[in-house]
């Protein structure tokens, strides 16, 4: 499950979360404190995290992340109808 640790206030994690949104991908959020974060996943992550299973995710690699979870959703919605389209150049069933 895809979880998201942020500040109240949080003009970085507000677009996280938008993005999420956008994705339709289903999240839990908490909010914590700078403290309780380096506590809970060491001094080198910073808020905002996103944890998914055992992987933790913070700072820079933050848009690399999203991107690849966007694909996982694009993948996972084409195989969840039954119908076909074409995604660059090759057909999708």
């Amino acid at each position: 499950m895809v979880k998201l640790y942020r500040e109240k206030i949080s003009p970085k994690a507000d677009m996280i979360e938008a993005e999420f949104r956008e994705m339709i991908l289903g999240y839990d959020r908490e909010i914590i404190t700078p403290m309780e974060a380096s506590k809970r996943f060491g001094i080198e992550y910073s808020l905002p995290i996103i944890t998914n299973n055992e992987k933790i995710v913070s700072g820079d690699l933050i848009p690399a992340y999203i991107e690849e979870l966007r694909n996982l959703m694009q993948d996972w919605q084409a195989f969840q109808g039954d119908w076909c389209y074409v995604n660059d150049d090759r057909l999708v069933c």
